[in-house]
């Protein structure tokens, strides 16, 4: 392959697989330039049947197959993958890049070695150098594949050897939000002597548990506040009945998020596929703007039970819109692909009082029409959009109106700080007697 292709690896039976190329027309324009995808042949000819398809491709909107695909933009999937926030900036940093659209291209071939989901990028596993010297907490400095990893107080407190170990293997987290100056997260996995390295650096059979490690988004209290809030939230939605994936840890102002999109089964691994709602609805491009309809329609096409994943995805946006998480939107919601060919909205996460944020984020992803005003939705309306299934999901979002009556309570005991259940008490009001009234 030459320096204008990417090979993209899929991890299926217990193994990773070369699975297609793309070869962008111009690497300097960026993701937004034309390029060529295509499913490798011999991949293809193992895969491409009616029944291996969809579960063996790379994206919902990408079966396997021997289609020769020319795009005008890179596919959409592929921004899943890319580093992000916080992280993106890391790997500019590390690779001396401006930012840019020239700089997506070498951030392809360099920081997508390990990113969420079951994807990776073959030349940017093969940029990976065990020899590379690192940092340990001792002072000494030895090759990454030799590192004995950090504990938990080193990984806390972000102490000096740790951090340099983290920028030097760049295992900030991939995956886009359209939050600017989105926080630090970390992808980690835990040995079975309780020590934490960087994703990928552990032989499967050597990991415990991987992890996702958030920090605030900067020294302000408000974002300590918010960070701290989510892992509460995240207990709140669990009493509400909706799907969180495992307990949250907070620990001086580091949030230990368990990835469900790993399985950790009798020393194998399982890689689940994970896209975001925006890549499987064809959105192609940061910062886009498209609503809770298009979302839906995306749910009812892909996965495999989607009057429940539709009633869980409506029941969630109600929960943020009264506890004010105004970042709800397709980046932060993503369906799980199993290799059984099963499609379901993934569990909840990113979950928080991000109404609390200093640079006071707009609520991007919103009902149309005359189903939303001014972040502000009307459940009537919007179950109105969806006449086929209207009569279901109107009996589940009263039954959860019946739910939110607790709420206050629930957040409280779940430890959510007073004065955000305070500030949220009219809203939980407003949209709990709407509910109840359908």
């Amino acid at each position: 392959m030459d320096s204008m292709t990417a090979t993209l690896e899929i991890y299926r039976g217990g193994a990773w697989q070369p699975a297609a190329i793309l070869t962008p027309a111009d690497e300097e324009a960026g993701l937004g330039g034309a390029c060529r995808f295509e499913y490798l042949l011999e991949y293809a000819v193992d895969h491409a049947g009616p029944n291996t398809a969809a579960a063996a491709g790379l994206s919902c909107r990408f079966p396997a197959d021997f289609q020769q695909y020319r795009l005008d933009h890179w596919p959409p999937f592929v921004l899943d993958l890319l580093p992000s926030g916080y992280g993106r900036q890391q790997w500019l940093e590390q690779l001396k890049l401006q930012d840019g659209p020239a700089a997506d291209w070498p951030l392809l071939l360099r920081g997508t070695a390990y990113p969420p989901g079951n994807l990776r990028v073959t030349e940017a596993v093969a940029a990976k150098d065990p020899s590379t010297l690192v940092p340990t907490v001792s002072g000494d400095v030895v090759p990454m594949k030799d590192h004995p990893g950090f504990d938990r107080a080193d990984v806390i407190a972000r102490e000096e050897a740790f951090v340099e170990y983290a920028f030097q293997h760049g295992i900030y987290a991939a995956g886009a939000s359209d939050v600017q100056g989105a926080a630090p997260k970390l992808l980690l996995a835990r040995d079975h002597h309780g020590n934490w390295h960087a994703e990928g650096r552990l032989a499967d059979t050597d990991v415990e548990s991987h992890w996702l490690v958030k920090r605030p988004r900067g020294d302000r209290a408000a974002d300590r506040k918010v960070l701290r809030n989510e892992e509460a939230y995240m207990r709140v939605a669990e009493q509400l009945g909706l799907e969180v994936y495992a307990n949250l840890e907070w620990q001086e102002d580091n949030l230990f998020v368990p990835r469900f999109d790993r399985c950790v089964r009798d020393g194998d691994i399982d890689r689940y596929g994970m896209e975001s709602l925006y890549s499987a609805a064809g959105v192609a491009e940061y910062g886009a703007r498209v609503s809770h309809e298009v979302l839906c329609d995306v749910i009812e096409e892909y996965c495999t039970e989607p009057e429940a994943d539709l009633a869980e995805y409506i029941k969630r946006d109600v929960v943020n819109v009264v506890l004010g998480n105004k970042d709800n939107h397709g980046r932060n919601t993503a369906l799980l692909r199993y290799e059984t060919g099963v499609v379901k909205l993934a569990p909840l996460y990113d979950f928080a009082p991000m109404y609390l944020d200093p640079e006071g984020i707009a609520r991007v992803c919103r009902w149309s029409g005359d189903a939303e005003t001014a972040g502000d939705p009307d459940w009537a309306r919007v179950l109105e959009l969806f006449s086929d299934r209207e009569a279901t999901l109107r009996a589940a979002l009263r039954d959860f109106g019946h739910l939110l009556q607790g709420l206050p309570d629930i957040m409280r005991d779940c430890g959510v700080d007073d004065d955000i259940v305070e500030q949220r008490s009219r809203s939980i009001e407003t949209h709990t007697r709407q509910l109840m009234d359908l």
